[in-house]
């Protein structure tokens, strides 16, 4: 009972959290740089503490045992402080100056916080699923060097004197005048982003041991996870791409993506329609491979007919309608046939189980005869899901025997 009450404790003030981060971020951001942009960020970070927090605590809930619920509700309340202790810190120092205590205070909690808060979020969670163990006892030593260099970087940060960040106020426990402290202090942040990557490399690596190690339900955890975090990358790569000063759809994509690897938690270790992941690989990359096949020969198809058509007219009118053409006539054959090939690949067509039991009503649909009707059944159950050896037994009425 405490346990429960502890969880929702946690899980209302990371939603109350998420609120206030939503209402501060905008008006913060609108009176120091005069436009209301930013706001759609703080939408998609909102966002993602609410999955971090729910997923957490359904985990919580439904698998005690597991302690990857109480990192990702860990991971939502990190990111909630140190976002707001920034916002607020800035919002006060702007206000109230750069010396006042209180604009200080907040400003360190963010400061404190930011990198526990992506390792909390990210690495220690991929070192974690899906079992809430680390995938071996000789991986406590690599994981307790990083908390500890962590630890040691949040003490000297503390106690660096001077203002704790650009448009942040003064640390209000940065002590002066010890020689020695004072030239190991800036050491602090270099911790933190040590530890960072290092946890970072360390997560990378635990998720390709276990990925190697892993069989069935695992494997199938894992590529959901994996799969969710590929397309994270993704999305920030398109939002540092674009290379735009003020928020942009890419911005908007790249913050609620980060909801993506929770979600994927959640589906993995719940195993809600776990093996789903298969299918959905298979058609992202289906879809990915017809896409550039068509675009190619689109490309293709236009330049071929302005030059066939460089006497007749000047315009680009003729190749891009006969271009459009060409790449809609090739739809169709080109999906089944690119689909089919990675169908194969992924093996989902035979581990597809409404296509296969489809198939099956249809054959033995008006099959009278019990030798064609078993030999039917055991086809349908090898093309399911593979056994070694398979038979058909029929149990012999009265009338028979008679």
């Amino acid at each position: 009972m405490l346990r429960r009450m502890t969880v929702a404790a946690v899980w209302s003030t990371t939603l109350a959290g998420a609120i206030l981060l939503l209402a501060a971020g905008g008006l913060v951001f609108r009176s120091l740089f005069g436009t209301a942009g930013f706001a759609l960020v703080f939408i998609g970070l909102a966002l993602d503490v609410v999955v971090f927090a729910s997923v957490g605590a359904i985990l919580a809930f439904r698998r005690p045992g597991n302690v990857v619920g109480g990192v990702l509700m860990a991971g939502g309340l990190l990111i909630v402080l140190t976002f707001l202790g920034f916002i607020l810190g800035a919002a006060l120092t702007t206000v109230r100056g750069v010396d006042d205590p209180l604009a200080g205070l907040v400003s360190l909690l963010g400061a404190l916080g930011i990198d526990p808060a992506l390792i909390v979020a990210g690495p220690l969670l991929a070192l974690l699923f899906p079992d809430g163990r680390l995938p071996g006892p000789r991986w406590r030593w690599p994981a307790g060097a990083i908390f500890a260099a962590l630890a040691i970087g949040s003490i000297l940060i503390v106690l660096r004197a001077g203002p704790v960040g650009d448009s942040l106020g003064t640390n209000p426990f940065g002590v002066t005048g010890v020689p020695w402290l004072e030239a190991v202090a800036p050491v602090g942040e270099t911790l933190h982003a040590t530890a960072l990557v290092a946890a970072l490399l360390l997560a990378l690596a635990a998720v390709v041991v276990r990925f190697r190690r892993s069989r069935d339900t695992e494997r199938e955890q894992l590529k959901w996870f994996v799969g969710a975090n590929l397309l994270v990358v993704l999305f920030l790569f398109l939002s540092l791409a674009d290379g735009a000063t003020d928020p942009t759809p890419f911005d908007l994509l790249a913050v609620c993506s980060l909801s993506l690897p929770p979600i994927a938690v959640g589906i993995a270790i719940l195993r809600y329609r776990l093996y789903e992941i298969d299918r959905l690989i298979s058609r992202t990359i289906g879809w990915t491979i017809v896409t550039g096949v068509l675009v190619a020969v689109f490309a293709g198809a236009v330049i071929a007919l302005q030059a066939a058509l460089s006497g007749i007219t000047q315009g680009q009118t003729l190749a891009v309608a006969g271009s459009t053409l060409v790449a809609f006539a090739l739809f169709q054959p080109v999906r089944r046939r690119i689909q089919s090939a990675v169908d194969r690949r992924f093996d989902r067509s035979r581990y597809d189980g409404e296509r296969t039991a489809a198939a099956f009503a249809e054959r033995v649909r008006d099959e009278m005869d019990l030798a064609r009707l078993g030999s039917a059944l055991v086809a349908t159950a090898d093309d399911a899901v593979r056994p070694t050896s398979a038979g058909v037994w029929l149990r012999v009425g009265p009338e028979v025997r008679r």
